[in-house]
């Protein structure tokens, strides 16, 4: 008779706790983003060159300092002075208009600002799954085709991909924490955009001048949205902006006169498109 009353008692208390688990499993918690970074304030040992790569050799990695070389296809080498290279360098590539393809090394951290910009005949990256950081217009005014960034990344600096011509989908890893103003800005060609879950802001004029863009979803983690975000987008049609968007820039929709907005009544969405003359309608109204 005991033991039956333990086992109706246990039965009881699984019922209250399932709602509880279930309620928990539902929302999970991400996990936060850790990055290994570059080794700071290491003492240059030596600058040496291998084939036409310029490498500055420090206590603990190699950095890409510069090509001397014409090559239209490159391996960049995954190790320099016996150790491995974690950084390409400041404008290590700028200006290079006869580079159409680059591979990088599998162990690369960081790409330094300016370290592509203005190579113009750039149209394929393959990017490595260790890659940390592309810094501040790293890959501006180039011509890449398709951009497949890696799971890996945690930020994209500001200008990083403006006025790159070429690609159509945009995904934003899971793991990006931070992303610069005018990230994508002038990006012509440009028609589809997946965000993370991770994002909490959207920097200001991120997709400005993206005359392609068609749809874009703003998920439930963002809470800020920046000023002329999407302003010149053309041919913008919908902006899915959830309740929890407390913050909506100014000239968010400035020149992009075809959008709809969807939005809950109430949001800050909704009163920005009121204020400023931008339709929008309610979720279930679409």
């Amino acid at each position: 008779m005991k033991k039956r009353k333990i086992t109706v008692f246990a039965l009881i208390f699984t019922a209250l706790m399932l709602p509880l688990t279930a309620g928990c499993a539902a929302e999970p918690k991400l996990e936060p983003v850790v990055t290994l970074g570059i080794p700071e304030k290491e003492k240059l040992v030596e600058t040496i060159k291998i084939n036409d790569f310029v490498f500055n050799i420090y206590n603990s990695y190699a950095e890409l300092a510069g090509y001397e070389g014409d090559d239209t296809e490159l391996i960049i080498p995954k190790e320099a002075g016996g150790k491995d290279v974690l950084k390409i360098g400041e404008k290590a590539f700028w200006g290079n208009k006869t580079l159409k393809s680059v591979k990088l090394p599998e162990n690369l951290r960081y790409i330094d600002r300016f370290a592509f910009q203005k190579c113009t005949s750039l149209e394929i990256v393959e990017f490595n799954q260790r890659l940390e950081t592309i810094d501040d217009y790293a890959f501006a005014e180039t011509a890449l085709t398709e951009l497949k960034l890696p799971v890996s990344l945690a930020s994209i600096g500001k200008y990083s991909f403006s006025h790159c011509v070429g690609f159509k989908e945009l995904v934003i890893p899971s793991r990006v924490i931070s992303i610069g103003k005018y990230a994508f800005y002038g990006n012509t060609t440009l028609e589809s955009v997946t965000l993370n879950q991770r994002l909490e802001k959207l920097p200001e004029r991120m997709f400005y001048n993206c005359t392609s863009l068609k749809n874009v979803e703003i998920p439930k983690n963002v809470t800020e949205i920046g000023e002329y975000a999407f302003a010149g987008c053309t041919s913008l049609e919908t902006v899915i902006i959830p309740k929890e968007v407390q913050k909506v820039g100014e000239g968010l929709f400035h020149g992009s006169p075809n959008v709809t907005v969807v939005t809950p009544e109430g949001s800050a969405a909704a009163k920005f498109c009121d204020k400023n003359g931008v339709r929008w309608v309610k979720p279930d109204d679409k």
